[in-house]
């Protein structure tokens, strides 16, 4: 009902003991909707309107809408935008088709894909134009995926990936129909401008092409020399109830980690957004993480509130850290590389819309709707289970030590039995077994995600339970 599957039993006890979640942001924090919203091209950002995959928007510059391919109102080069459009639609493997029956467009492939297909519609542009002839695939180590294609006679490729990496592999900049030097100061204000749509909650990404003489396969090689063509900046809104939720885990003593591949500065956005990022709390990127030691991002990882531009290994090493620091690590995933990072952790918790079969099959649970939010309930549920774990042992052994004691002292004082074992087996069955059993399934109280996490030495008659339960021998019992 909470959108919880727990695949190794244990893990119920465990969720109880959590302190701390490494949560991936896009699709976990955020609703994975992804929406083009601003465009920069030759010096100058437009704004695009719509709203998810629905292929109806327009293009706004200087507050008119223009159409962005005409050399009329367009932006300045129509050709070059048409370019910029073109990179974004053809270096893709998603598309978006209309679903008749309720009228709406349902996306076939990856979000962020998805969302450059759509403005490449919102243009007019069609997949039949060109011919694909080979494709360099997106990695998460690798943070692009170029293509080439055959357009008009000519072989080009067309690249998307990271900004700050497509800008350093660029050597040439389309300004004004011409293709001029990408210099250190001109890469300078391009940086600042991603910066600037990062701090916006935007997810940035940069794109650009190079023709090339022939066709061959694609390699990392001949995506060097580039052509720097423009920027994309979508939106991915948080998921409504996520920011609760990090605020119910505070409460409860669980501190949230973003980890995230995204730039910098659209993580730390979101996470101010969420109320993730605390005062003073650090973020860390993969290349920094690359320059620390063991030793010193344990002693820094309790600072470090969001981890931005990571690659899947970096996940291993900061399961590593946390456990080092005594924590009880919950950690997501959904890809292959994943794996090692969520089989390490405590609770190892798999995507079950995006995961793969073999995160799956590494992790203790997986959450079918890939929301956070579900990860906080099945927190709760785990709490809630020990403390009626609790609550059943201490109801259970506080009637049979009763009986004990009953018996046991009806034969020192040499006195008839004061219960025949027929009695004995009915107490057990009516007044014990049945009120057992509802204590077992009631909700859990209120309060449970108010409570620090127990400590996962604390045994089962810790805090008091076993006097307790040697207090209610000498309860009267009704």
């Amino acid at each position: 009902k909470r959108s919880v599957i727990i695949r190794r039993l244990p893990a119920v006890e465990t969720l109880g003991c959590a302190t701390v979640i490494c949560t991936d942001k896009t699709g976990t924090l955020t609703q994975n909707q992804m929406t083009v919203t601003a465009c920069y091209f030759n010096g100058e950002e437009l704004t695009v309107t719509g709203h998810g995959f629905d292929p109806t928007g327009h293009f706004i510059r200087h507050g008119k809408v223009v159409d962005p391919l005409s050399p009329m109102d367009g932006a300045g080069d129509p050709e070059g935008m048409r370019l910029l459009l073109a990179c974004g639609f053809y270096c893709n493997n998603s598309q978006v088709v209309k679903d008749e029956q309720i009228a709406h467009w349902r996306l076939i492939g990856d979000p962020t894909e998805g969302a450059l297909y759509t403005l490449g519609l919102k243009a007019g542009l069609k997949k039949k134009e060109v011919k694909r002839l080979a494709e360099n695939e997106f990695t998460p180590e690798r943070k692009r995926m170029s293509v080439l294609v055959e357009e008009d006679g000519q072989y080009l490729l067309y690249l998307k990936g990271a900004a700050d990496l497509v800008v350093e592999l660029a050597t040439k900049l389309r300004r004004a129909g011409r293709e001029v030097p990408l210099d250190f100061m001109e890469k300078q204000r391009i940086l600042k401008h991603v910066e600037g749509m990062a701090n916006r909650s935007l997810r940035v990404l940069a794109l650009a092409y190079r023709p090339l003489p022939a066709p061959r396969p694609l390699s990392d090689q001949d995506e060097r020399d580039l052509i720097f063509l423009g920027l994309v900046g979508m939106t991915d809104p948080p998921r409504p109830e996520v920011k609760a939720a990090i605020a119910s885990c505070r409460r409860a003593g669980i501190r949230t980690v973003m980890i995230t591949g995204d730039y910098p500065g659209t993580a730390r956005a979101i996470g101010r957004e969420l109320g993730l990022l605390r005062p003073g709390g650090r973020l860390l990127t993969g290349a920094e993480l690359d320059r620390l030691s063991p030793g010193e991002l344990e002693r820094i990882i309790d600072q470090v509130d969001i981890f931005a531009r990571v690659n899947p290994y970096h996940k291993l090493l900061i399961v590593k850290a946390l456990k080092q620091r005594g924590e009880v690590v919950a950690m997501t995933g959904d890809g292959v590389n994943d794996a090692p990072a969520v089989k390490e952790a405590d609770i190892g918790v798999a995507m079950g819309l995006s995961g793969t079969d073999v995160t799956k099959e590494a992790s203790a649970m997986v959450i079918t709707d890939d929301n956070f939010a579900s990860i906080v309930a099945a927190i709760e549920e785990g709490r809630g289970i020990y403390s009626n774990i609790r609550k059943f042992i201490r109801y259970l052994l506080g009637c049979n030590i009763g009986e004990i004691l009953t018996m046991f002292l009806a034969i020192l004082g040499k006195i008839p039995l004061p219960l025949l074992p027929i009695q004995i087996l009915w107490i057990n069955l009516v007044t014990d077994g049945l009120p057992a059993v509802a204590l077992c399934v009631e909700p859990g109280e209120p309060e449970l995600m108010q409570e620090k996490p127990r400590p996962p030495q604390e045994g089962i008659f810790s805090r008091g339970l076993g006097y307790r339960i040697f207090k209610s021998t000498g309860e009267t019992r009704i």
